[in-house]
């Protein structure tokens, strides 16, 4: 009986595989169908609005390092400024070139030799100023600050011995500033 049902099984296992090796399955896919592309919009331009006239110059006062005390039980008087204007339409005419701006201290220098001299008394200055501060009573900021001074005095005085003097009068410029303000 062993060999009957090993051949009923090769037999039934040939018979399904000539079945299923005539089968191939099917599959419909609809037709192709176009796709409906739209129609560009109109191209549309918004115009910039008009710019508005520039305001004119109004100087302000210099504010005061020390205001004076306020005597009185009432409350600090504030300043109101106008509200602005309606805007005008722009001028037809182009506007006028700005005023030039006062010269920094590289501009008004008329040459290289006074600059030099500029920034060799701004680094002695700033290292006249450091000398003064004993680093061990300043904070880790104020240490930090410290410490990128003596960095910048160092710099410009390597941009000296460069010939590099606008550099060198900038970070004389930055050092002296940093030592001024941690006195």
């Amino acid at each position: 009986m062993g060999r009957f049902a090993t051949l009923l099984a090769l037999s039934l296992t040939a018979a399904v595989s000539v079945a299923c090796a005539g089968a191939q399955a099917q599959v419909r896919m609809p037709a192709p169908v176009p796709l409906a592309i739209p129609a560009a919009p109109p191209h549309v331009v918004v115009p910039a609005p008009p710019e508005a006239p520039p305001a004119p110059a109004v100087e302000t006062p210099a504010p005061q390092l020390n205001p004076p005390a306020v005597s009185g039980g009432g409350p600090p008087r504030t300043r109101t400024e106008p509200a602005p204007a309606r805007p005008t339409p722009p001028p037809t005419t182009p506007p006028a070139a700005p005023a030039p701006a006062a010269p920094t201290p590289l501009e008004a220098a008329p040459n290289q030799g006074e600059l030099e001299q500029r920034a060799r008394a701004l680094i002695a200055s700033a290292e006249r100023t450091l000398d003064k501060i004993e680093p061990k009573t300043l904070g880790p900021d104020g240490r930090a600050q410290y410490d990128t001074a003596k960095r910048f005095i160092k710099q410009a005085g390597d941009a000296l011995n460069a010939k590099n003097i606008v550099y060198a009068w900038q970070l004389a410029d930055k050092a002296n500033t940093i030592a001024t303000l941690l006195k």
